[in-house]
């Protein structure tokens, strides 16, 4: 499918564009600083070889969530009326 191709790029910066409407709501907010800082933690008491794999572990959900982005956004907008009537 052509969204998780070049669109999923597209997609995804324009999510992260939109990510101060999530910081908005005081429970995401929470998980999403907790999030950082429990990575910065872990970071800082591994080895270096751990900490390398730690780092392909964050780049690798980071480039995962971009696909959830973009079957997101392509669900919104195919079932975007009927998401309205949850």
């Amino acid at each position: 499918m052509e969204i998780f191709n070049d669109s999923r790029k597209i997609i995804s910066n324009f999510v992260e564009k939109k990510l101060q409407i999530l910081r908005e709501n005081s429970d995401f907010n929470q998980k999403y600083i907790r999030l950082s800082d429990a990575i910065d933690e872990l970071a800082s008491c591994l080895t270096n070889e751990q900490n390398e794999l730690f780092d392909e572990i964050v780049k690798l959900f980071y480039q995962t969530e971009e696909y959830y982005f973009a079957l997101s956004y392509s669900l919104g907008v195919k079932y975007g009326e009927e998401l309205k009537q949850l």
